[in-house]
C-alpha cells in the first residue's frame, strides 16, 4: 500500500536528491525514474488484490501488520546507510573489528 504515494515520492526524489547527494551517478537514479510509469499499474493490482482477500478485520489488521514489517525493514536500511555513509560507521561498527556478515539464516 506504500505504493499508493509511489510516484509522488519518487518524482520528490529525482527532484531533490542529486543536490543532496552528489556523489551518486545520475545513472543511479534510473529505477525511480522506471518506478513512475509503473508505480499506478502496481497501486491498482495491489489494492485489487487486498480488497479481493483481506476481507475482514483479522485478515485488515495482518495486512497492516505486514505493512508495518516492510517499513520497519526500510527504516532499518536507512538507518544502515546513514550510519555507512554519513557517520563512517559501517554496522555492527561496536560488535568487532572484523567485517560482519549474516551467516546461516533460511531465507
Amino acid at each position: 500500500m506504500t505504493e499508493l504515494f509511489a510516484p509522488q515520492i519518487h518524482q520528490s526524489r529525482l527532484d531533490s536528491w542529486p543536490q543532496h547527494y552528489p556523489w551518486i551517478d545520475p545513472t543511479g537514479y534510473e529505477y525511480f525514474r522506471t518506478r513512475l510509469g509503473q508505480a499506478r499499474r502496481d497501486v491498482e493490482h495491489g489494492l485489487a488484490i487486498t480488497l479481493q482477500h483481506y476481507t475482514t478485520r483479522e485478515g485488515q489488521e495482518r495486512m497492516l501488520e505486514i505493512l508495518q514489517f516492510k517499513l520497519d525493514i526500510l527504516w532499518s536500511m536507512l538507518d544502515a546507510m546513514s550510519m555507512a555513509y554519513e557517520l563512517k560507521r559501517p554496522p555492527y561498527h561496536s560488535v568487532t573489528e572484523q567485517r560482519v556478515w549474516h551467516k546461516g539464516i533460511a531465507l
